[in-house]
């Protein structure tokens, strides 16, 4: 079990997207209620569909985003890391959990409830705007995901998606920019809405152009702009 200090949990909601601009102080009354909670790698944080009244706000480590079909199909949504806020929407309104949220490696949270979160973003309206501004760019993101599932084709979309993430968790290693997340091809099939078999093939192709390379689970994006072209062409 992760274990703060109050002022350890009023900085890490400090520097929290959700909370920023908002002064550490002002935070204490709803750190002080915010519980902490550690996260085996893979363990499922909550299922699409389940109840929920709380919020969560990642202290360390990463977390996937994914919805699933009564048949059992996985479309991912991407991956959230240190300062994000998920949980939110059911949170508020305590309906149904949107997507089902993962640990992609240990991971630590803050949990928040609806109980403690509603009397401070009340008398805080700061917060409220930029939960407000949160859900629309969640929104944004949302649709922009799945107009390129229904409009791009796999090349395009598969190479935004490798930009975007070489963007978001890349480093350069002097011989390309290393994408640092351990993916199978079959979760970046269902980040791109493709089967593993067509994602297999794609990165072969690729990896014998010189545009990516690929090596124990990290890919490797080595022509950015022939990615950057492709994304455009799509």
């Amino acid at each position: 079990m992760a274990s703060y200090t109050l002022e350890e949990k009023c900085n890490l909601l400090a520097n929290c997207r959700l909370f920023r601009n908002i002064h550490v102080k002002t935070l204490e009354p709803l750190a002080r209620y915010a519980k902490t909670k550690s996260l085996k790698n893979r363990e499922v944080i909550c299922h699409r569909g389940d109840i929920g009244s709380q919020m969560y706000v990642i202290a360390k480590g990463k977390v996937s985003i994914h919805t699933d079909s009564d048949e059992g199909k996985e479309l991912g949504f991407g991956f959230m890391n240190e300062g994000d806020v998920f949980g939110e929407i059911a949170m508020l309104d305590g309906g149904e959990r949107t997507a089902t949220v993962k640990a992609i490696e240990q991971t630590e949270i803050l949990v928040i409830e609806r109980r403690d979160f509603i009397p401070f973003i009340e008398k805080e309206p700061k917060v409220a705007v930029q939960l407000l501004t949160t859900l629309a760019a969640r929104l944004r993101s949302a649709d922009e995901h799945f107009e390129d599932i229904f409009f791009r084709n796999l090349p395009g979309r598969l190479a935004k998606k490798f930009l975007g993430l070489a963007e978001e968790y890349g480093h350069d290693t002097g011989n390309g920019i290393q994408i640092d997340l351990k993916l199978s091809q079959g979760e970046i099939g269902k980040l791109t809405g493709a089967t593993r078999e067509s994602i297999n093939k794609q990165m072969r192709a690729w990896e014998i152009a010189g545009l990516i390379g690929c090596k124990k689970g990290f890919v490797t994006i080595k022509d950015p702009e022939a990615l950057e072209d492709i994304s455009e062409l799509a």
